[in-house]
């Protein structure tokens, strides 16, 4: 088993609050299309006509790309932050979704994720803190798993309370005031002078109206 840490922030726009709901992580990068049917050369094609990278930059997101469809497995361990907390998960396999379309900062490639736990960012141990601190979007945890002292964390999906379960609601695997927040704060960017930033946002929202 592998512990990896991706980033969450994608050009100024937290997905954490989508992550959670929608159950899954991903990347960006949709011109490729479903990269489990091609080959990475086709992949490295692809990426260089639709996107137009310079050498060194297609490099590094072809390496990123293939350690997301390929050195990642099914349960490994996944961790993702927001400002205050950590977030593990068990990864699922690879998957490819281009329902809400192929604009450049769409994520279509994606894996599914179980969360287990949520743990302060303060109570993570010196590798793990290195470990979040990384800037790269995606990257490998460089020590066993047991080192990363995460089990006192991983207690499974937040059980329902007795008054969720009589109402029959929804568990939430962050608290609803972040949930809140998150939202007010991609409704205000739906107003935001940056077109980009407008369509993040309009895709997060609409992504977490499906979940």
């Amino acid at each position: 088993m592998n512990l990896f840490y991706i980033q969450s922030t994608i050009r100024e726009m937290s997905y954490v609050a989508s992550f959670l709901e929608n159950n899954f992580i991903g990347m960006t990068w949709p011109g490729t299309g479903d990269l489990e049917e091609t080959s990475p050369e086709e992949w490295k094609e692809r990426l260089r006509g639709h996107y137009k990278l310079e050498d060194t930059e297609l490099a590094g997101v072809m390496k990123d790309l293939h350690a997301f469809v390929h050195t990642m497995q099914d349960g490994d361990y996944v961790i993702i932050k927001d400002e205050e907390w950590a977030y593990v998960g068990d990864l699922g396999d690879y998957y490819y979704d281009d329902s809400l379309g192929v604009e450049e900062d769409f994520i279509c490639h994606r894996r599914g994720v179980t969360w287990l736990g949520r743990m302060p960012l303060e109570d993570l141990n010196d590798k793990v803190q290195a470990l979040i601190h990384q800037t790269a979007t995606l990257t490998q945890f460089e020590h066993p798993v047991s080192q990363a002292q995460l089990d006192r964390y991983v207690t499974g999906v937040n059980e329902p309370t007795e008054e969720a379960e009589g109402k029959n609601s929804t568990t939430y695997k962050v608290d609803k005031a972040t949930i809140e927040a998150s939202l007010h704060v991609m409704r205000q960017a739906l107003d935001s002078e940056d077109i980009n930033i407008r369509i993040r946002a309009a895709e997060a929202i609409l992504q977490y109206a499906r979940s």
